[in-house]
């Protein structure tokens, strides 16, 4: 018969050939009745050639290694004088029950130097217990559940025009929350036929932190909000979020976000109940954006400066590009005909200048009075400083000035005049345009300003701040 489908030992008086038992699961009813559990262990036995053998060997191993053997300590008279350390005697005892048990010698002493009183110290042998195994567990898998890395499509995914906070140049915002626990990032693929087909762009891992507004928030809080804050009720990723110091949010470094589409930052973030979070200390209509009255379950993405932006040849301002976001993990990737296509028309934010500030009417920004001329001066901002606030009256450099500026001149619902290509940061309305427009001095005028610049024959125009002036 073949050696390897069989294990030998060798005994006393020759060989004996026993056939193996191939489980390497046995299960000691003593040792689990005692701890209430399994302990398991892994043991390599060297030069075994098959895995029969091995098998035997670790059973045999198991039973030393997991029996719960007595320990011993008498003492003995002169006729344990013949035992000797290894070697094995049988040891009864009616008060434990105890009948033959064999135990091996571990050490044998003397009580004390003065003492003739003999001490043995044994341990019960492993031949003292049944070498036959008669029930075996079923064995019970300890290996981590195989992860299911199905893809989903994204369900909260949001596409716009990247604010200039976050690139210098027309670039595109495609951010979404996580559908799966395995879901590393996306896929982007645009399409410039209108979804006809698509071409893939890069990938990303703009998977970011994702709730929805508890209750509405209004439009008119201040532009500070530390009184109302709002509460949002995050999907995924809130362990992302944490409170920052004021510093850190008026540089808008962290916890700038996305609100339908005004971007915020807010300065802490505490539990409510559940996955419900308050966040508090908002700075409302931030890098180009205006504050909006928002409604229930409005959605709300966390948006790192760090995140990536999208730029291509294709994106141009004045067309509308289809984008799709497909997730992937680290095994699989979604299938595009599940994405759900994103619109987002170019306008060229990025190169849009910002709306002037301090914005005054004969030195008053508030409650303007005149009786003959009106005076109007304001506070250019130009990129590449800041966003950084001028000096009243004071004419930037044309290296630094961010294009021209305009002026609209409205008399109630009806616009009397605009005058544009304004090189400086004051113009004044005189008395004589005032009457030329009116016939004469209007009780109350409104004047929206705006900064412009034309670039590769396209004009883009900041927001309007506006300032009324009533007649004395």
């Amino acid at each position: 018969m073949p050696i390897d489908d069989f294990a030998v030992r060798i005994l006393r008086g020759g060989l004996k050939i026993r056939k193996s038992v191939s489980n390497p699961c046995v299960r000691d009813i003593g040792n689990i009745s005692i701890q209430g559990r399994i302990v398991s262990k892994t043991v390599q036995f060297a030069l075994f050639t098959n895995n029969r053998d091995a098998v035997w060997a670790a059973k045999q191993n198991l039973l030393k290694m997991s029996y719960p053997f007595a320990m011993l300590s008498m003492q003995v008279n002169r006729n344990a004088f013949r035992l000797e350390i290894g070697g094995c005697f049988k040891f009864s005892y009616s008060g434990y029950g105890i009948s033959d048990m064999i135990c091996r010698v571990l050490r044998i002493r003397e009580e004390n130097p003065e003492s003739e009183n003999i001490i043995i110290d044994a341990m019960e042998d492993i031949y003292s217990i049944a070498n036959a195994v008669t029930e075996y567990a079923i064995p019970e898998s300890h290996a981590i559940p195989v992860p299911d890395y199905t893809v989903d499509p994204l369900i909260y995914q949001k596409g716009k025009e990247a604010p200039f906070v976050i690139t210098d140049d027309i670039a595109c915002l495609l951010i979404g929350c996580r559908s799966g626990p395995y879901d590393l990032g996306f896929h982007i693929y645009m399409s410039i036929d209108d979804g006809n087909s698509y071409s893939l762009l890069k990938s990303v891992n703009n998977l970011v932190p994702f709730g929805k507004l508890v209750g509405t928030y209004p439009a008119n809080t201040y532009t500070i909000d530390s009184e109302i804050g709002l509460t949002i009720d995050f999907v995924a990723d809130v362990d992302n979020v944490e409170t920052v110091t004021w510093p850190e949010v008026f540089s808008g470094n962290k916890n700038v976000a996305l609100l339908g589409d005004e971007i915020i930052s807010f300065q802490s973030i505490t539990p409510v109940s559940g996955t419900q979070y308050k966040l508090e200390g908002i700075i409302r209509g931030r890098f180009g954006t205006a504050k909006q009255a928002h409604a229930v379950d409005e959605w709300f993405f966390i948006v790192p400066l760090s995140i990536e932006t999208v730029e291509h040849a294709e994106i141009v301002p004045g067309v509308t590009r289809k984008f799709k976001l497909v997730p992937y993990n680290i095994k699989k990737s979604g299938n595009i005909s599940e994405a759900t296509a994103i619109d987002i028309a170019i306008t060229g934010k990025t190169r849009t200048p910002y709306m002037p500030v301090d914005f005054n009417a004969n030195d008053r920004s508030f409650a303007a009075r005149y009786d003959t001329d009106i005076a109007l001066t304001w506070s250019s901002r130009y990129r590449g400083k800041g966003a950084g606030i001028g000096i009243p009256g004071q004419v930037l450099a044309d290296t630094d000035r961010d294009g021209l500026f305009e002026v609209e001149v409205w008399v109630g619902e009806v616009k009397k005049r605009t005058a544009t290509a304004i090189d400086a940061a004051t113009w004044t309305y005189t008395e004589a345009m005032n009457i030329a427009d009116n016939g004469s001095l209007a009780s109350a005028i409104t004047f929206k300003l705006s900064n412009y610049r034309t670039d590769a024959g396209i004009t883009y125009k900041s927001a309007q701040a506006e300032i009324i002036c009533k007649k004395n």
